[in-house]
C-alpha cells in the first residue's frame, strides 16, 4: 500500500518529505459481494479503528494518510472511483462530479456527495450519492479511467440547470476557455431537451465568455451585469516596459480597470516560484505602470466578485455607475458571441 510520506535524515535532522499521491491511482479497497474472506474483513475493520483506513462509502476504503494529502477536488475523484467500484453496474457520473473530472470550477460544498444520473425507474438509495433522473443520449457520455462520464457539453447543461445562474456561467466560461467551441455547448442544450430550467440553461450558454479566466472573473461579469453596468472589456491588453499585461476587465467609457485577485498567485509555488514577497513586489511595480494609462484600477476578490452590494461600493467610488438606460443581459451576450480564448486551450475537451 502506497504511503503518503517518507522520512529522510539530513545532518542528523529528520525532514518530512511529501510524496505526491495520484487520485487516479490511490488504491481503493473494496468489500462487496463476498470479495473478501472473513480474516481480510476483520483486518480492514481493525485498520479503520486504528485510523489507518477511511471509509468512503459502504464497501470502499482508502488509506487515510494518502487521502488526506489530496485537494478537495482530488478527494472527490477518489470518492467517484469508490462509488463506481462498489456499484452493481456502471454508473453515469454527472453534474458537479463530472465537472470535477472535466476540470471545471466547482464550489467546494458541491463536493460533499457524488452526483450520478440514473434512469427514471431507478429509485435505489446510495449512501454518499445524489441521483438525478434525466434521459441521456448515447452521444452525451463517454468512458475514461474506467468511469462513464457525461460529456463536457452535457455536463455544463446539467450544472446550469441545477445551479444558480452564476454557477452555471462559471462552468460554461471554463469550458470555452478550455477550447470547447460554443457550438458544442449550444448543441448540448438542444440535445438535452426541455427542462424546467431550460431558459436559464440557454441564457448561461449564450452569456458564456472565454475571456473570464477564473471562476471569480465569471462571477464578476455576472455581478456587473446585475448592476446594469456597461459591458467590461475582458483581458484588455496593456503594453508596459517589460512586455504586456492583460487587465481582467476594463470599463472603457470611464477608463477604469478591474483586476480580480485571489491569494493563489502569491501562495502557489508555481505562480510565485521566487516567493510571495517577490511576487507582491513584482505585481506592485506592474500595477504602478498600468495605472499610468488608466483613470483608476480596482482590485476585487472572491467576495466582491459575487456581491452586488460589495462590487457597487468598490466601483462607485471610482466613477463606474449603471448606464442609462441600464445595460441588459443581451449586451453581454452580444459581446461574448464571437469571443475567443486569449490563452492556448489547457486541454482538449471531450
Amino acid at each position: 500500500m502506497r504511503r503518503p510520506v517518507e522520512w529522510t535524515t539530513i545532518t542528523g535532522v529528520q525532514n518530512l518529505t511529501l510524496i505526491a499521491v495520484d487520485p487516479w491511482k490511490l488504491e481503493i479497497i473494496t468489500v462487496v459481494r463476498g470479495s473478501r474472506t472473513s480474516t481480510e474483513r476483520a483486518a480492514i475493520s481493525r485498520d479503520v479503528e486504528r485510523g489507518l483506513l477511511i471509509r468512503l462509502c459502504p464497501g470502499a476504503y482508502v488509506e487515510r494518510g494518502g487521502f488526506a494529502t489530496l485537494t478537495p477536488e482530488e478527494q472527490h475523484i477518489v470518492r467517484v472511483r469508490a462509488i463506481s467500484a462498489v456499484s452493481y453496474g456502471p454508473v453515469l457520473v454527472s453534474h458537479w462530479s463530472a465537472g470535477v473530472l472535466h476540470g471545471l470550477p466547482v464550489l467546494r460544498f458541491r463536493l460533499a456527495k457524488v452526483h450520478i444520473t440514473v434512469p427514471e425507474d431507478d429509485d435505489r438509495h446510495r449512501d454518499g450519492v445524489v441521483t438525478h433522473h434525466f434521459l441521456v443520449d448515447d452521444g452525451e457520455a463517454f468512458e475514461a479511467h474506467g468511469l462513464l462520464i457525461t460529456g463536457l457539453g452535457r455536463t455544463v447543461v446539467d450544472i446550469a440547470g441545477a445551479s444558480p445562474f452564476e454557477e452555471g456561467v462559471m462552468a460554461a466560461d471554463a469550458a470555452l476557455l478550455a477550447g470547447a467551441p460554443r457550438e458544442q455547448l449550444e448543441a448540448a442544450v438542444q440535445l438535452a431537451g426541455p427542462r424546467r430550467a431550460s431558459r436559464r440553461i440557454g441564457d448561461v450558454v449564450a452569456f458564456a465568455h472565454p475571456g473570464a479566466e477564473s471562476a471569480a472573473e465569471s462571477r464578476f461579469r455576472v455581478t456587473s451585469m446585475r448592476l446594469g453596468l456597461e459591458v467590461p472589456e475582458l483581458q484588455h491588453r496593456v503594453v508596459i516596459r517589460d512586455g504586456e499585461v492583460f487587465l481582467d476587465g476594463l470599463y472603457r467609457s470611464v477608463h477604469v480597470g478591474v483586476e480580480v485577485d485571489g491569494d493563489q498567485k502569491y501562495r502557489d509555488a508555481q505562480m510565485a516560484p521566487d516567493g510571495a514577497a517577490a511576487a507582491v513586489i513584482r505585481e506592485k511595480r506592474r500595477e504602478d505602470e498600468v495605472r499610468l494609462g488608466l483613470r483608476s484600477l480596482a482590485r476585487i476578490g472572491w467576495i466582491q466578485s459575487g456581491s452586488t452590494t460589495a462590487l457597487r461600493t468598490v466601483l462607485t467610488t471610482l466613477g463606474v455607475r449603471p448606464t442609462r438606460p441600464r445595460t441588459l443581459i443581451q449586451a453581454y451576450i452580444e459581446a461574448a458571441r464571437h469571443a475567443r480564448p486569449r490563452l492556448r486551450p489547457r486541454r482538449t475537451p471531450a
